[in-house]
């Protein structure tokens, strides 16, 4: 054999080998791409973070409380404010509502940020919020992006002084967003499922 024939061959060969190798490239990379789709949350997963639903949202309560609290430290409300940050999906929106001199109700959207940061810096001397125990957490369904949705509703009240003086208070249901997503857990290098809050509706609001 001389040697162009083996050249050839040995380029032939090279040829076919990486040729052999890109569908199992592509098939690789196809089976990562659907990962989310191929993965379910068993019944007892759901029971699971259903309980971790639930302490999330009392988190959450527990944040606002101190946020709205005009005798707490500044320290401590700002602290309150980021650690509730920390709690949600990203870009999670909450629904205010007002109740009007003339018996309707305002209601307004506003990222959870400038949510926190506006409840810090309402104009009464005095903020109680109050929340009435947890009312429902819907059943988890899984979403066409491989995520889990359920929603909890609870019941908060507010109250604003001026001084001594009521200036305003109402009762409002809120349905609260709950998303559980497959993140990547960089410390362990794997995939876990977490449970965030999303966006915050105002589906009810009267007068005390």
């Amino acid at each position: 054999m001389n040697m162009k024939h083996l050249l050839t061959l040995v380029f032939i060969g090279f040829f076919i080998s990486n040729y052999a190798q890109e569908p199992l490239k592509t098939a690789a990379s196809s089976k990562e791409a659907k990962i989310v789709d191929e993965i379910d949350l068993s019944d007892s997963d759901i029971e699971i973070f259903k309980e971790q639903t639930k302490q999330k949202v009392e988190e959450f309560q527990q944040h606002i409380v101190t946020i709205g609290s005009k005798d707490q430290p500044a320290e401590r409300r700002s602290m309150a404010e980021k650690e509730a940050l920390k709690l949600f999906f990203k870009g999670a929106e909450m629904q205010t509502s007002v109740i009007m001199p003339d018996g309707s109700v305002n209601i307004q959207s506003r990222t959870m940020e400038k949510y926190l940061a506006r409840l810090k810096s309402l104009p009464y001397t005095t903020v109680v919020i109050k929340f009435y125990d947890l009312v429902y957490i819907s059943s988890f369904t899984k979403g066409p992006d491989g995520r889990y949705y359920s929603s909890a509703t609870v019941i908060q009240e507010f109250t604003g002084f001026t001084g001594d003086n009521l200036v305003y208070k109402d009762v409002t249901k809120k349905e609260i967003e709950i998303v559980i997503d497959l993140v990547e857990d960089k410390f362990f290098n794997e995939k876990k499922w977490r449970v965030f809050l999303g966006n915050i509706k105002a589906t009810e609001t009267k007068k005390v």
